[in-house]
């Protein structure tokens, strides 16, 4: 008797450690020297998720040597899952062996709107408390200050109470804001017209938050000919104008190809698709045919433009200006005709044939008593300049027959192959876009009728031209023999 023994079970079953106190009598008893108390701290660290749970630790500060029994308790709504950790009356039964110096538990914790922590007012032990809370909650501090705000580059607050001062946490779950579960970074139709039909690729690039299906409605007569999603081929059916495709969350790549029963036309317009949802970063595709002249381009989104229309004008210009020199027998006339073809060359070259022209008018009326050696020079550079401007023209005549017309396309990365548009921003359905064009023979008679102007033509102006060219004469003599006496 006038002993308490801490650290038996129940069941009668004691820990490794028990612990002996003296109960006090009535009558005082006489000082005695001892050991220094047991002093503990103990940290809680919060781990506030999807699921709340919180990570104690029990960290011995006094040297070690003697065994240390406590009764810990736990904070409202904690229930403790580690084992060999016993549980009385809310408190942790705490037992340290002289040689460990700290111990341990994990725990769940109910969720609740107010947190409330309350460090002891004892001198056996003192306490630290941690935060660890998700994005998905949101947390206001009342109480004390905060000792340490971040470790390893995250919130995590930490405090270290003096004791009786209380922490209160206030958590609330923000709500979810209403938007849309599916996403379209990226959309790219491309379309290659043919004689009869007309072949469509749609390539998609989206991302969802979760498993759904999506419809994407093609154009009138469309057939769908296959679905590919992360380049795998898809079973799919077309239900009318709709295909409904499987979305799984996170990001994929579809591919759709469906067939048009039109084909290439004077005024073709791309079909209309409709995607379902807002997109972004919309291109626009089309591989036109080797057989079509294309001459205007038009669409709402950005895209290419046909060229030869502001060079022409400028070849317009620049004919009327010539027309009214009188060193050539050409007319406004001749050198429209003439422009409008060559501008199928390099500017140089055409540059070449103008001047050309206008270099034999001045050889005609060049004085005739000028130096031989100013003469001949002029004669050579003549003739080497008519060799450069046949040639030009013989080169145009062999574009005009067989070769492409160069409409000097440009925009987005286009060309006469391939058209490109590109929208930042679309509501649901893909902008259409339009081209007007002919057919290449066309082009081909046009090319012809001209080549024969140009052969009679050019024989009227060859003779002009050798008449300037030998005018006074052809040569002259650099020195001359002197007569032997």
């Amino acid at each position: 008797t006038g002993w308490r023994v801490e650290g038996i079970h129940k069941n009668g079953i004691a820990d490794e450690q028990l612990q002996f106190t003296r109960e006090q009598g009535e009558s005082l008893a006489e000082l005695e020297m001892g050991n220094l108390p047991p002093f503990v701290q103990i940290e809680r660290t919060l781990l506030l998720g999807l699921e709340w749970q919180i990570e104690t630790r029990v960290i011995r500060k006094t040297p070690k040597g003697s065994a240390i029994v406590l009764e810990i308790p736990l904070l409202k709504g904690e229930s403790v899952t580690s084992e060999n950790v016993r549980v009385k009356d809310g408190k942790a039964l705490i037992n340290l062996s002289p040689q460990k110096s700290e111990t341990g538990w994990n725990s769940v914790f109910e969720k609740q709107n107010t947190i409330t922590l309350t460090a002891p007012d004892n001198i056996v032990r003192s306490e630290v408390w941690r935060l660890d809370a998700s994005a998905i909650w949101h947390v206001e501090i009342e109480g004390i200050p905060v000792v340490h705000h971040q470790a390893k580059g995250r919130w995590l607050p930490q405090w270290q109470p003096w004791p009786g001062e209380t922490l209160t946490l206030h958590l609330s779950r923000p709500k979810g804001v209403t938007g849309q579960v599916l996403t379209i970074d990226r959309s790219q139709l491309i379309v290659s017209p043919g004689q009869r039909s007309t072949d469509n690729q749609l390539l998609l690039t989206l991302r969802s938050s979760r498993g759904l299906q999506h419809k994407i409605k093609l154009p009138e007569n469309a057939q769908l000919q296959s679905v590919k999603i992360n380049g795998r081929s898809k079973p799919i059916r077309q239900e009318g104008q709709f295909v409904t495709l499987p979305i799984m969350p996170g990001e994929q790549q579809i591919e759709l190809r469906f067939q048009q029963t039109k084909g290439m036309r004077q005024h073709f317009y791309t079909p209309r698709v409709e995607l379902g949802i807002d997109s972004v970063n919309t291109h626009i595709e089309v591989r036109m045919p080797k057989e079509r002249w294309i001459l205007f381009t038009g669409g709402k989104a950005i895209g290419p433009a046909v060229m030869i229309w502001g060079i022409l004008i400028v070849i317009i210009l620049a004919s009327v200006g010539l027309g009214q020199i009188s060193l050539t027998p050409l007319k406004t006339h001749h050198w429209l005709l003439l422009g409008v073809v060559l501008s199928q060359v390099p500017v140089p070259l055409m540059l070449c044939v103008v001047a050309w022209f206008m270099a034999l008018g001045w050889r005609a009326r060049m004085s005739h008593d000028i130096s031989a050696l100013k003469f001949d020079a002029t004669q050579i550079g003549l003739g080497l300049l008519t060799i450069i401007a046949l040639s030009s023209l013989l080169f145009a005549i062999q574009l005009g027959l067989l070769g492409h017309p160069n409409m000097h396309i440009a925009g987005n990365g286009s060309d006469s192959d391939y058209l490109r548009w590109y929208e930042d921003r679309t509501t649901g359905i893909l902008p259409q876009v339009w081209v007007y064009s002919w057919s290449m023979w066309i082009y081909r008679i046009a090319m012809l009728l001209w080549a024969l102007w140009l052969s009679f033509a050019l024989l009227g102006w060859l003779r002009w031209g050798w008449a300037c060219f030998s005018t006074h004469r052809l040569w002259k003599t650099l020195w001359t023999k002197k007569a032997v006496s």
